[in-house]
């Protein structure tokens, strides 16, 4: 983690007020990137821990690793310092032995490869990329929504559920500042390795929940959410965004409304009704997106004979702060 980028995290603890987490670094190189610390809150004394240069602001550190085990006893073979092998080991006596797993957006999960292959790894010499009558790149999405959106040099961006971090890097040549979260160690780590290879200075990530970020509200001009509606409950997720953007700030979004591979949610949608709920959540959808339902190709692979080839809406919205009247 930059060590600049202690300044935009607050305590998540403090659910009313603002209280900003200090940087206690244990390990740093090059004078700025901090490879092992703690992000701590002077208030409550809540320490949050960087590891592996991912900070990890989650309010129960205990019930983010239960289904980590496999990254847990990583990190406790990897850690540098005693002070982090102690707060790892004191993190596990919490832990419900009855309920150890393993995320499926982890390195050992599922998913992982599959993502990794949408925003990185895909070749044009792919079984079902080269037969496809079209030249598609399944990390197309990103490209065709973030490109057609004008530039805000003065400006902060926020990429939930960022996953590799393809579209944050992307975004982050239209914004001044460009953060990207996601609830996957994998990811993040993988996502800031990239920033360092294509040098981009103006963003950052960090493993945080879309549903209770360490932001300050109104901090964001833009919030990006691409593939995430049916995963989460999409009420309160808006009612978050509403919170982080400034006035008349934009929402992004770009989904197909339905992921096969998921437990059902208890509500789905579809393009129209989830324009309703982004109306009702106090967003006004941009008229050259209100009623017209996008088909932006979107694909997964998940094994040499299996994909999953998805056809994604795009939706723009922008934060109003009250309802209209007729």
């Amino acid at each position: 983690m930059k060590k600049q980028f202690a300044n935009h995290l607050l305590c998540l603890q403090h659910e009313y007020k603002d209280v900003r987490l200090s940087l206690v670094p244990l390990h740093i190189v090059n004078d700025n990137e901090c490879i092992e610390g703690f992000l701590q809150c002077s208030h409550c004394e809540t320490i949050y821990p960087i590891i592996e240069g991912v900070a990890i602001v989650v309010k129960n550190f205990s019930e983010y690793i239960q289904t980590r085990t496999s990254s847990y006893g990583k990190w406790l073979l990897k850690t540098r310092t005693d002070k982090m092998k102690g707060f790892l080991r004191e993190a596990s006596k919490y832990l419900k032995l009855s309920q150890l797993g393993k995320d499926r957006y982890e390195e050992d999960g599922v998913w992982y490869a599959p993502y990794r292959w949408t925003h990185y790894d895909h070749e044009s010499t792919d079984r079902l990329l080269s037969s496809l009558r079209w030249r598609l790149k399944p990390n197309e999405l990103y490209n065709r929504v973030i490109h057609g959106l004008n530039p805000k040099m003065d400006g902060m961006a926020l990429d939930m559920g960022c996953s590799f971090g393809y579209s944050t890097l992307t975004l982050s040549r239209k914004f001044a500042f460009t953060i990207g979260i996601d609830l996957s160690f994998s990811f993040i780590k993988e996502a800031r390795k990239r920033m360092y290879e294509y040098r981009q200075g103006n963003v950052e990530f960090c493993v945080a929940d879309s549903l209770l970020t360490p932001f300050s509200s109104r901090k964001f001009d833009s919030v990006i959410v691409f593939n995430m509606i049916n995963l989460i409950d999409a009420s309160k997720l808006l009612d978050t965004i509403h919170s982080l953007l400034k006035p008349l700030g934009y929402i992004i979004i770009a989904d197909p409304f339905d992921f096969n591979y998921e437990p059902q949610p208890q509500i789905r949608f579809d393009s129209q009704s989830f324009r309703e709920l982004l109306k009702n959540s106090r967003f006004e959808v941009d008229d050259k997106t209100d009623m017209k339902e996008s088909y932006i190709p979107w694909i997964l692979k998940v094994s040499e004979r299996t994909y999953l080839f998805y056809f994604v809406d795009f939706i723009r919205a922008r934060k109003i702060s009250k309802h209209k009247t007729g």
